[in-house]
């Protein structure tokens, strides 16, 4: 595929779309018995352990399903550039938040092994809480200054656009070079 037309025929794009949703939904199926679990049990919501790996499964059920659905759509209608900005913004956002997640899963288990006297007072599950919410947060920032950036450089009708659905042409000014470079580290 490119952005002028789609080189796959109708039985290679059925195939690779069909195979994708499934095993999307087979993964969401398995994530979705975690998280039936974690809610019928009153005990694991007062770990902060849980707390943050459910955080890290529901991310991921988001992550992946605007993931398949991006991959659909992509070969089955045109996109706009609105909904594929906002596509791309909770992609890019539940992208950076599982690392994020991770690492205050891995603090939380370092307090746990080195300070295990303290552990209970340092990690609450409203802190827990309060980490989740700065992960999204500063997960938030980037996608968020890439669409500052293309409102204040391109005209509205850019919004109308058919356009596919790729960050590069998205996000394709001078002004996002230079954010790019700024906030990720290429190796």
């Amino acid at each position: 595929m490119n952005s002028t037309g789609r080189l796959d025929g109708l039985n290679d794009a059925f195939s690779k779309n069909f195979i994708a949703f499934v095993l999307g939904v087979i993964i969401n199926c398995i994530n979705g018995a975690f998280v039936y679990t974690y809610f019928k049990n009153e005990v694991l919501y007062r770990d902060p352990r849980y707390v943050l790996y459910i955080h890290l499964v529901i991310n991921d059920m988001i992550m992946l399903t605007f993931s398949v659905a991006l991959h659909i759509f992509t070969y089955t209608i045109p996109l706009t550039f609105a909904p594929c900005c906002i596509i791309l913004l909770i992609l890019l956002t539940t992208t950076k938040n599982s690392p994020l997640n991770l690492a205050g899963m891995a603090v939380e288990r370092y307090i746990a092994v080195c300070r295990p006297l303290h552990h209970a007072q340092i990690c609450t599950v409203q802190r827990a809480y309060a980490l989740i919410a700065l992960t999204w947060v500063v997960s938030f920032i980037p996608g968020l200054t890439d669409i500052m950036i293309v409102l204040a450089t391109q005209p509205l009708s850019i919004f109308s656009r058919i356009i596919f659905c790729f960050p590069s042409y998205l996000y394709n000014t001078p002004y996002h070079n230079a954010q790019s470079v700024t906030v990720q580290v290429k190796c």
